[in-house]
């Protein structure tokens, strides 16, 4: 346990991807994110299905802000003779950022450091390197045939190792699972400060689980809990330095106006911004995507829904980097709102104008 005092956005973040927490597995995750709201003097739960609850407010209307805990990980699939464990995908990791990686194999008895192995390039034949695929790779943990299978079962939950987080020039963060763990210790950074405030609605953080595979938190969360207007967070593409997608400024905060979520939430979210002079890109995609707002909206009879989004380079690899800059608009916006939302306002919002 740690004071709030002391405890800013940075480490909060560094406390969060440095705990494990696969897609299906976020135990570990899950307790730093208890510890976190208890420490703060938030009111703080877990429900059967793994997500982290954290309410400050006990009047009003209902407003959920989601972020979720999971991250991209892989699991055994199955044990060679010779000790080397072969490895597959649970969500979004991709086989060819993963050669010379250090990983921890999550076993019964406790968590066993390892390596993704790579041909050195003095064994390759011809002068292209290999596309490495799930059948390319093998995890190398030191241990003999006979410990390996005495320790390693298949279906264990492979993560790539905790590092702390490194601050790069420029206000810049990296490291790994900062999809979503960057946006989530803004979201906890955020309650430390309402905790105490005079609130004219009550505000709910969630730490999701299972977004990357499925979105299960997401729906169990918002059956459960029944929001009146919620918002997810999430991240979305920065540029890389060598192409050109459909992604926004790193130091940008994105407000989406896609056809699934609620007009009018998102009005009162564009109003905040403007309000309080923060800057923010506009995202407008007609179809559902993968994150857990898409699945709030059509929960518990429907819900207002909107999605606010933090740019990220290296999306699902080791080295995953963020903006401080724009995770402090992210605070800002939210704060302002919440702070002037009271029940009237919430009608408004929810009201549906042609």
């Amino acid at each position: 346990m740690y004071e709030r005092i002391t405890m800013d956005r940075k480490e909060r973040i560094d406390r969060l991807i440095q705990a494990p927490g696969a897609t299906g597995l976020e135990g570990g995750v899950a307790g730093e994110v208890l510890d976190q709201l208890t420490a703060m003097g938030a009111e703080a739960w877990r429900d059967p299905a793994g997500n982290v609850f954290g309410r400050v407010g006990t009047q009003g209307p209902v407003v959920l802000l989601m972020a979720h805990m999971d991250e991209v990980a892989m699991m055994v699939h199955r044990i060679e003779d010779n000790g080397m464990v072969r490895l597959w995908k649970i969500a979004g990791v991709d086989p060819r950022i993963l050669p010379g990686s250090r990983l921890v194999i999550h076993t019964a008895q406790g968590p066993l450091p390892s390596v993704a192995g790579a041909l050195p390039p003095h064994l390759q034949q011809g002068t292209e390197q290999p596309a490495y695929t799930w059948e390319d790779l093998l995890c190398d943990t030191g241990l003999s045939p006979a410990a390996v299978k005495a320790r390693v079962q298949v279906g264990d939950p492979v993560t790539l190792a905790p590092e702390p987080l490194w601050e790069l020039l420029d206000g810049r963060l990296t490291g790994k699972t900062l999809d979503d763990r960057g946006p989530l210790g803004a979201l906890l950074d955020l309650f430390s400060r309402l905790v105490g405030k005079p609130l004219s609605c009550q505000a709910v953080l969630c730490a999701s689980v299972q977004e990357e595979k499925h979105g299960t938190g997401a729906l169990t969360a918002t059956r459960g809990l029944k929001p009146d207007l919620a918002v997810a967070v999430d991240v979305c593409h920065a540029p890389p330095p060598t192409k050109e997608f459909s992604t926004f400024p790193l130091d940008s905060l994105v407000i989406d106006r896609s056809a699934s979520l609620h007009p009018g939430l998102v009005g009162l979210l564009e109003a905040a911004a403007k309000a309080r002079d923060i800057p923010y890109e506009t995202e407008a995609e007609m179809a559902a995507k993968g994150n857990d707002a898409w699945d709030i909206a059509t929960q518990a009879g429907g819900v207002a829904a909107a999605l606010l989004s933090v740019p990220l380079r290296y999306m699902h690899t080791g080295a995953e980097v963020i903006s401080q800059q724009a995770l402090e608009r992210l605070e800002r916006l939210l704060e302002g709102w919440i702070l002037g939302l009271d029940e009237a306002q919430a009608k408004e919002a929810l009201c549906w104008k042609d």
